[in-house]
């Protein structure tokens, strides 16, 4: 079964994309430096006769981790292990016969396209300092560097006249697909509601939290007696939404502190609330939509449909192309734990 997705083969030559991707850690002590001579001498497998150490597989590994890390905890990413590792040793080999695909293929850059693709991710770094220093954390030294954003450059090239000719995703895909998920196009039960705030402070004596109540009681009747809500919230509310009349947009449940939260669900549309208390001070609450659960309409999502399934048409022809370049490679597995 095909181990990786265009996302994944972009990995092998654009490490450096996303700022501070994590790679094979140095040591500058005796054991480190005797770990890292061991991990490069040891060979696990050879594709076309070039090898892939432990040490680069270690190096596809880490870039993998640091993506996961920003999606599961460190349990289901200790979980997830032996699938990593046979994924960075795919990734590494992926890495031998893209270098090999594009040098066989003739596609090529200039000096002018490299340089300019190093100065934008430069640019990603609030000093030069910090851009050396994550290039020496993902085991790159700038006379490496171009190198690598050459590779870069002549994959999405590749990568570009692979799919040149796969059509975007039609009309009917993109129906079938969304009759087929209605799972996936499910809105929540949401609120629209705006708010005027009176802060409160823990550190407050009775004295100026009674004031700060009478405060909020005072626009309560205001608004009670025909006050605009919007008007009220600019004149007096003392939270951030303040400047558009107090509208927080539509929220679902999980996203307000619970006693602002059950007060807003419990209103229907155009609903005014009480003084409701929570730990930033006292609201008033006023619902301008209560939309309960229902599918997101075809309509609204087939633009975003549309990009996703043309993508992922793509990432197939790109992973066929990759899987006929192993079928046709010689890649011998010297560390029997990875044979597939």
């Amino acid at each position: 079964m095909r181990s990786f997705t265009l996302a994944a083969v972009c990995v092998l030559a654009v490490a450096l994309a996303t700022a501070g991707v994590g790679c094979s850690k140095k040591g500058g002590d005796a054991d480190s430096l005797a770990a890292a001579k061991r991990a490069a001498e040891n060979i696990l497998v050879r594709v076309n006769g070039k090898a892939v150490s432990q040490l680069e597989m270690q190096r596809q590994a880490d870039m993998l981790l640091e993506q996961l890390r920003h999606y599961a905890d460190s349990a289901q990413v200790a979980s997830m292990m032996p699938t990593i590792r046979q994924q960075a040793l795919d990734n590494a080999i992926n890495r031998i016969l893209l270098e090999e695909a594009v040098q066989k293929l003739g596609i090529t850059t200039d000096k002018a396209a490299i340089d300019g693709k190093i100065e934008s991710y430069r640019k990603n770094f609030v000093s030069e300092e910090a851009f050396q220093a994550s290039l020496a954390k993902q085991g790159l030294s700038a006379d490496k560097l171009p190198g690598e954003v050459e590779l870069a450059l002549r994959a999405e090239e590749l990568f570009r006249q692979r799919t040149a000719a796969v059509p975007p995703a039609s009309d009917a895909e993109i129906r079938e697909f969304y009759n087929n998920n209605p799972e996936r196009f499910q809105q929540p039960e949401r609120v629209r509601a705006s708010h005027i705030l009176i802060k409160t402070d823990a550190n407050d004596s009775e004295a100026v939290k009674a004031e700060k109540r009478k405060k909020i009681e005072d626009i309560l009747a205001s608004v009670k007696k025909g006050a605009d809500f919007a008007s009220q919230a600019r004149a007096h509310s003392e939270c951030p939404s303040k400047e558009q009349g107090g509208d927080l947009g539509y929220f679902e449940r999980g996203s307000m502190v619970p006693e602002f939260e059950a007060v807003a669900f419990a209103l229907k549309t155009g609903q005014l609330s009480g003084i409701v208390e929570t730990q930033f001070g006292y609201h008033i609450i006023k619902v301008a939509d209560h939309a309960k659960p229902a599918a997101t309409p075809f309509e609204e999502t087939k633009q975003q449909l549309s990009a996703y399934l043309s993508d992922q048409k793509r990432n197939e022809a790109i992973g066929s192309f990759f899987d006929s370049l192993r079928t046709a490679a010689k890649i011998e597995y010297l560390d029997s734990t990875f044979v597939r």
